[in-house]
């Protein structure tokens, strides 16, 4: 007796959403570009989300909001960034734009500073063996003639 398999759809899992850790720079006021923030606030942008367009602003990396807010006048933020999240490709920074927005803390100039060296040490590749030259053909290590 033959047997016949049946094909089953199964609806489309919807995508996981992507949820960013990333750091934001406002004004002495908490502003940014006209928006008031606050601290423990989730903001939703309706509409396209482009970066450097449209859609919440923030740098995955630390260091980068320098170049939108000077550290001395500024305040610093610690959020996470979910919904549509765009990414501008011909950067040299990490900023990106988000539909969803949230302000977790503020950590100050200190945060920004200690967090930037976790980013950096994160990056690091650990599983790369290093070598140590010391003879006459070394380069940094040279001790030799």
């Amino acid at each position: 007796m033959a047997t016949t398999k049946k094909r089953t759809s199964k609806a489309a899992a919807p995508a996981p959403t992507e949820v960013l850790t990333a750091f934001k720079g406002f004004n002495k006021d908490l502003r940014c570009r006209d928006f008031q923030y606050a601290v423990g606030e989730t903001y939703t942008h309706e509409g396209k989300v482009k970066a450097c367009e449209s859609g919440f602003h923030a740098c995955e990396a630390p260091l980068d909001v320098f170049s939108y807010y000077p550290p001395a006048d500024s305040r610093f933020a610690l959020v996470k960034a979910t919904g549509a999240i765009s990414r501008e490709s011909n950067s040299s920074d990490t900023k990106i734009a988000s539909a969803v927005l949230t302000v977790e803390a503020e950590i100050g100039l200190p945060g920004l500073l200690s967090r930037a060296v976790e980013w950096v040490m994160a990056k690091i590749d650990h599983s790369i063996e290093q070598t140590l030259v010391t003879g006459n053909r070394s380069a940094a290590t040279n001790t030799g003639n």
